[in-house]
């Protein structure tokens, strides 16, 4: 298994990290990609892929921290072009993989939305132009973000849908555009309708990437605890019984995805190059 979505650079982990990482190990997770969320977290990403091989790192501002780039007029600030110059300079760093974490987030409004929306603009240019994919961030805003990714353009890498929470019409959208959808611990939850919606839009193994947003949305058995890779098999366990597939099936279709959006991954991922390409 790979997690597709951690945070090990977050003070939750700072003084068990590499414990974090080996219990992983043990629980049968090869691989981390680590998400950044402003300069200073993807600066961490950035150091954390450099220093171990089964981490890669993603660069990007988070819809909450828009105003890194803009005003609340949504105008690209002076500072927010010497911070997407810094951005671009990071993504250039091996071991990056994407840009993300990116979208739009109308649940807490952090950041006003003229501002998140000019922040996402702008971040899916320098996808394109880096021709690297796209980790999303959305949050009660699924038809806006959508919306203006048709407009602007997808990048060709792709995208892939972080922590999915939406409808089957935009699990749809995510299918036709070959995006993938990431899914994690909510799936567990009793009162999740996240199972009924994967059913619905006629989502397969081939359509998800397995996370964990680690140390946030901890997988039952694990609720009310610091979410950690190790309970990625959990998550497993579930999206595989909803999806009518054994755990090892899903898994490689998974790691298969990793390697069709993210690259290959030598050394972690050897075995899944081929079933990428079928």
């Amino acid at each position: 298994m790979i997690d597709t979505h951690v945070h090990l650079n977050r003070r939750e982990f700072a003084d068990d990290r590499e414990a974090v990482v080996q219990r992983a190990r043990e629980a049968g997770v090869r691989g981390f990609i680590n998400v950044g969320y402003d300069l200073e977290s993807s600066e961490a990403s950035v150091a954390l892929a450099a220093t171990h091989p089964e981490i890669r790192a993603t660069v990007g501002v988070h819809p909450h921290d828009a105003q890194l780039l803009a005003d609340a007029q949504g105008r690209l600030t002076a500072d927010g072009e010497l911070r997407l110059d810094q951005l671009l300079e990071l993504a250039e760093e091996p071991g990056v993989v994407a840009v993300g974490e990116i979208g739009l987030d109308f649940f807490r409004d952090l950041s006003p939305r003229p501002a998140q929306r000019t922040a996402l603009r702008h971040q899916l240019a320098l996808a394109t132009r880096l021709d690297l994919p796209v980790v999303f961030h959305i949050r009660d805003a699924y038809p806006e973000t959508l919306a203006l990714v048709d407009e602007v353009g997808l990048p060709a890498r792709g995208a892939v849908l972080h922590s999915f929470a939406g409808q089957a019409e935009h699990a749809r959208w995510a299918k036709e555009r070959g995006c993938l959808l990431g899914i994690g611990g909510p799936v567990t939850y009793k009162n999740s309708r996240l199972p009924d919606v994967l059913a619905e839009a006629g989502v397969t193994p081939d359509d998800v990437l397995l996370e964990t947003d680690a140390p946030w949305l901890p997988p039952v058995p694990h609720r009310g605890q610091r979410n950690e890779s190790a309970y990625l098999p959990h998550t497993g366990e579930k999206l595989a019984a909803v999806l009518g597939v054994t755990l090892p099936e899903l898994i490689k279709s998974t790691d298969a995805n990793v390697v069709r959006l993210f690259g290959p991954w030598p050394g972690v991922l050897d075995d899944a190059v081929g079933a990428a390409l079928e």
